[in-house]
């Protein structure tokens, strides 16, 4: 995987990661201080509108490096990383789809139960790539440059 591709991925993840779980921390364990208000702080739809600017540039890096990571990874078997590997691959489809059906479902019972889901499936996620080794044994790309020793 090439460095741009890794920086694009991290910065994707990193603001998604971190909008979520603030917008998660501000609607449900923020007390708004005008009672009739539904907003626990002006901020929250701020937070919310840059966790849905950079979902998609999450799953766009996500796309990216799946064919050069991930496929080559599970197609070698290499065991480096692969437990929480698999945890990001196999979290990602309902991740994203839970995430997009968000933004169109209308009914309140449903879309809270989607967000519900999506939440615990991105913290999941979000453990899953804390932990996620960020070198590996695997050879360079060809297309980048090896590095000085």
């Amino acid at each position: 995987m090439k460095r741009w591709e890794a920086r694009i991925n991290h910065v994707g993840w990193g603001v998604t990661a971190v909008s979520g779980v603030l917008y998660g921390v501000l609607k449900y364990f923020v007390s708004a201080p005008d009672p009739d208000s539904r907003l626990s702080t002006p901020w929250q739809p701020s937070v919310l509108a840059a966790h849905v600017l950079a979902a998609p540039v999450a799953v766009f890096a996500l796309g990216l490096i799946f064919r050069k990571h991930v496929l080559v990874r599970l197609l070698t078997r290499q065991s480096e990383g692969r437990p929480t590997g698999s945890l990001l691959t196999w979290c990602s489809i309902p991740l994203a789809l839970s995430g997009y059906l968000l933004l169109v479902f209308t009914g309140d019972w449903v879309r809270r139960w989607t967000g519900w889901v999506h939440a615990a499936i991105g913290l999941l996620f979000a453990a899953g790539y804390a932990l996620h080794p960020r070198e590996s044994g695997s050879p360079a790309d060809p297309a980048e440059p090896s590095p000085e020793p």
